[in-house]
């Protein structure tokens, strides 16, 4: 008797194997207490540095509540990776900043994300993976 696959289910295997393959190829200890959620926004901070981003912009971006969002800047802040500066055209507002130090780490994960999906796509063509990337984002569409 073959049992139902879930496209769920399927989701957490995988994304539990990637986690874990993460940690094995880029195991570094200085940045043991660095989070997934901080290597995330320090991504879309790096790569949008010409940008004004605000913290309501990091919230959107990531789908994530103003809590959390508080909490995972203030850390980042503490750390020295960004700093916040006030907005002339509205003194409510902080923009926040990647600094030098997040800069050099940034540049770090990008190198071992390239390794990571090297290691995840092989034996993968590019149509395969785009109709993956395609059927992830119908995926997500559903979510929200």
């Amino acid at each position: 008797m073959c049992q139902r696959r879930h496209v769920g289910y399927e989701i957490k295997a995988l994304s539990n194997l990637l986690r874990r393959k993460v940690l094995e190829l880029t195991a570094q200890p200085e940045y043991d207490e660095f989070t997934e959620m901080q290597g995330k926004l320090l991504e879309f901070l790096c790569r949008n540095k010409d940008q004004e981003i605000c913290q309501k912009d990091i919230e959107e971006a990531f789908y994530i509540r103003r809590s959390t969002a508080s909490r995972v800047l203030k850390r980042m802040e503490e750390e020295g990776f960004i700093v916040r500066c006030s907005v002339t055209r509205d003194a409510r507002l902080k923009r926040v900043i990647p600094t030098a130090k997040a800069e050099a780490l940034h540049q770090q994960i990008e190198a071992r994300i390239q390794k990571i999906e090297e290691v995840l796509t092989r034996g993968l063509t590019q149509s395969e993976v785009d109709q993956f990337m395609a059927t992830v984002e119908k995926l997500k569409g559903n979510l929200m």
